[in-house]
């Protein structure tokens, strides 16, 4: 039924957030199943992204006469369109949805969401309109590339990309890292964040603070060596830099999906995540580790809107000494048990082949039609058509 049906996907399209990347994946797994779907964008964050031909030509078809409009983007955003079908996708990091959000979601048809995490946040917060989990979708292709790597030495080297907030766990990631190793035991954590997107030389030193004031209040000496990388990288050197680590660390609070993880995973790199929201959805003890926590009041996590993580919500807080062992076991399986490394190695490279276009596709097709097949019928009975 929704391959016979005018669908219209609005979202960060342009963007280079996690929410445009999945949004981009998940248009491209609609149109790779024939569905007719034009695009329309919401910018967030300058909207530079090229798009492919094929991306253009989606963007440049009428939106008229729509049957299905899919909204990804965060639920103060969307709005819901009269006589049609109404879908909002998005993510959530704590364990209850805000209530401004559960009032925009209940006027919306359907809501999908990519962890089970999230399905929970939503009922608890009063979300009554029917919820569906369905995964990130993903280009293996971009996986089958070969990058080269950075000349960084031959250290077991961890890597970390984020955009520097509480949420992202850095400080128990710096705590754990600097409390573990030392300079003799030849690692490396290569850190790539930032603060924000015009981010100066004043946000490099706010960074290098940060690292040296945890090495102050630790009262160690002998510290191993921390690669910060401050600037703007392209996909390609960002490509690169998974080709140069090891294993991939963040104990983020919360993710919805956490797509930084999951393309380690595909660039065959272990991963370490906390063992609860999006990471749970792709890591397994074949290619990771994911590590115990405990559920605490969201803290120190500014917002200029003062209903989002405030401490009604609670997230993750990342055990700390079940962090250290996990990257210690890591280092010690790819120093002496080699064949069992690359295995997890071969691991990561699989299980990101679970959640291609072709396989996310027809979960995303077969969730929309579900609803849509229902709403129709209800229409129909009701008398209000369609």
């Amino acid at each position: 039924m929704i391959k016979d049906s005018k669908v219209v996907y609005v979202g960060p399209l342009r963007d280079f957030s996690g929410y445009a990347h999945a949004a981009r994946d998940y248009v491209r797994a609609l149109d790779a199943e024939g569905v007719d779907v034009a695009t329309r964008d919401v910018i967030y964050d300058g909207g530079s992204y090229k798009r492919t031909d094929r991306e253009e030509e989606l963007a440049n078809k009428s939106v008229q006469d729509i049957d299905i409009l899919i909204q990804h983007t965060t639920p103060n955003e969307t709005e819901p369109k009269e006589g049609v079908f109404n879908v909002s996708i998005f993510c959530w990091e704590t364990d209850l949805v805000p209530q401004p959000w559960v009032d925009q979601l209940n006027k919306m048809d359907l809501v999908i969401v990519s962890c089970e995490a999230n399905i929970k946040a939503c009922r608890k917060g009063g979300v009554e309109t029917p919820i569906i989990k369905v995964p990130f979708a993903a280009d293996m292709e971009r996986f089958k590339a070969i990058h080269e790597p950075f000349e960084m030495g031959d250290a077991f080297k961890f890597l970390a990309i984020c955009q520097y907030s509480k949420k992202k766990g850095i400080d128990s990631l710096l705590k754990a890292y600097l409390s573990e190793f030392t300079a003799d035991d030849n690692v490396m954590l290569i850190l790539k964040t930032y603060m924000g997107p015009n981010d100066g030389e004043e946000e490099k030193q706010k960074i290098l603070s940060i690292i040296n004031s945890m090495k102050r209040i630790l009262r160690l000496d002998n510290y191993p060596p921390i690669r910060l990388i401050h600037e703007v990288m392209s996909d390609s050197d960002i490509d690169r830099l998974y080709a140069t680590a090891d294993c991939y660390v963040l104990p983020s609070r919360g993710e919805g999906w956490s797509i930084p993880h999951f393309d380690a995973l595909g660039h065959g790199l272990p991963a370490i995540a906390v063992n609860w929201g999006g990471p749970t959805e792709f890591i397994t003890d074949e290619c990771g580790w994911l590590i115990n926590y405990n559920m605490s009041p969201v803290c120190n996590m500014m917002h200029p809107f003062p209903y989002l993580y405030t401490a009604k919500e609670n997230w993750a807080e990342p055990h700390v000494d079940d962090l250290m062992k996990s990257m210690r076991e890591a280092v010690v399986l790819e120093d002496e048990r080699l064949q069992d490394w690359h295995g997890m190695q071969a691991a990561a490279r699989e299980r990101v082949c679970d959640f291609s276009h072709d396989k996310v596709g027809p979960l995303l097709v077969g969730a929309i039609e579900k609803y849509y097949k229902m709403w129709k019928e209800h229409n129909v009975l009701s008398g209000s058509g369609s």
